[in-house]
């Protein structure tokens, strides 16, 4: 017995029911899955009153055709099986097992066959439909097509990446080597700065810490590493690589910056140290060129010279209270020893004058060889004046004759 095709969309449906060699099929309209109530109330009408049915209406408004890439059977042989066909079964039984019950209006003087007759002359009188089964070989073949292509694409992107990991992981490497070169370079430039510092010793320092602390970081020693970045290694060993160097480069540029904030710790102290002995040094130089001012009072030709020496004390114990810096100290030491330099010559000039008119004086009231004795005496009294001087003590005592003048005894 023939069916309808259950895979009809509602076109096809249409179509197939426009020919009315297929009205032996109106039974199965109604449960058909691509029907509409239109399309059913035409089939149950047809049934009734075929000779005023019709064409059959037209798909719903939003009914879309299928596109099919294979045509397929519209009436397929749905044949019941032997046993069921030679039963005695009654036709709505046999309708039951065909899944297809019709409901015809029946007229009034029709004469109705025998249910078992209709079931056995539908069962004769069926066309047979045979069935064509097509094998897709072309779409199989597209199908592996895809697969194989697909395949080769995943394997391709996968060797890409691959590729491209071992690129990159073999550039940071390098990169890594580079950045080692330049980090030993800081290294080293820091420690060919630090050596003068590193010879001070804790005198020449105000905290002798500081000068410890950077004997220890000139002793580091950076970790070498004996990996190298060959292009055959793999992409996890040269990564690896990478990670090592690139934690000793990090390591040794800590090293590096506390090499540097050590030195400039250091020469800090170094200056501080450098202002305390100046201050030091400017006390001790105030503290002489007050004794001197003291001590020049009425020793030498010009009394200015003195007073520029008492404003110069005057000036540098207000540097000593003002805590300034090293030139200004040394400035100042240097202007206070100019102007006590100056007293002192003007005392040694005084003296020697000193000396010359009491020679002029001896060699007026003696004779000739009492003039020389008196001469050879005088001399050594006229270094021992001046040795004084040239240590810096503008004292003196004045000399006396070595010998009273000799008178006559008598005159005539």
């Amino acid at each position: 017995m023939r069916r309808i095709n259950p895979k009809l969309d509602s076109y096809e449906l249409a179509d197939l029911m426009s020919d009315s060699d297929n009205w032996d099929l109106l039974a199965q309209i109604h449960d058909h899955p691509s029907t509409w109530p239109e399309l059913d109330q035409w089939a149950a009408h047809a049934i009734a009153h075929p000779e005023t049915a019709g064409a059959p209406p037209e798909p719903m408004t939003g009914r879309k055709p299928k596109h099919r890439l294979f045509p397929i059977t519209p009436v397929i042989d749905g044949e019941l099986q032997r046993d069921v066909r030679n039963s005695n079964a009654p036709a709505s039984v046999l309708d039951k097992q065909m899944g297809m019950t019709i409901d015809t209006p029946m007229s009034v003087g029709e004469h109705v066959e025998d249910d078992v007759s209709l079931a056995e002359l539908s069962a004769d009188d069926a066309d047979e439909v045979a069935v064509h089964r097509h094998i897709p070989f072309t779409r199989i073949a597209g199908i592996m097509l895809a697969l194989v292509t697909v395949t080769g694409l995943a394997t391709g992107l996968v060797m890409a990446k691959k590729n491209y990991d071992h690129r990159e992981a073999l550039t940071s490497c390098n990169q890594a080597i580079k950045q080692s070169d330049i980090v030993r370079i800081e290294w080293n430039k820091a420690l060919k700065q630090a050596e003068p510092y590193a010879k001070l010793q804790d005198k020449d320092v105000r905290d002798p810490k500081s000068l410890e602390l950077l004997g220890k970081i000139m002793q580091y020693q950076s970790s070498v590493s004996t990996e190298n970045c060959d292009p055959s290694l793999t992409a996890d060993h040269l990564d690896r690589t990478r990670a090592e160097i690139e934690k000793a480069n990090n390591q040794l540029r800590i090293q590096t910056r506390n090499l540097h904030d050590t030195v400039d710790t250091v020469k800090t102290s170094q200056e501080q140290q450098q202002i305390d002995n100046a201050r030091s040094l400017l006390s001790q130089t105030i503290e002489d060129a007050d004794r001197l001012y003291k001590e020049s009072e009425n020793k030498v030709r010009d009394n200015d010279t003195r007073a520029r020496l008492n404003e110069q004390i005057t000036c540098a114990r207000f540097m000593v209270r003002d805590h300034q810096n090293l030139d200004v100290y040394n400035r100042t030491i240097q202007d206070l020893n100019e102007v006590m330099q100056t007293v002192r010559d003007s005392m040694t000039i005084v003296g020697n004058e000193y000396i010359s008119d009491a020679g002029r004086s001896d060699d007026s009231t003696q004779p000739g060889s009492d003039s020389q004795s008196s001469n050879r005496q005088s001399a050594p009294s006229s270094e021992g004046l001046s040795r004084p001087v040239m240590r810096g003590n503008p004292t003196w005592d004045v000399p006396g004759q070595s010998a009273a003048p000799s008178f006559p005894d008598r005159l005539g």
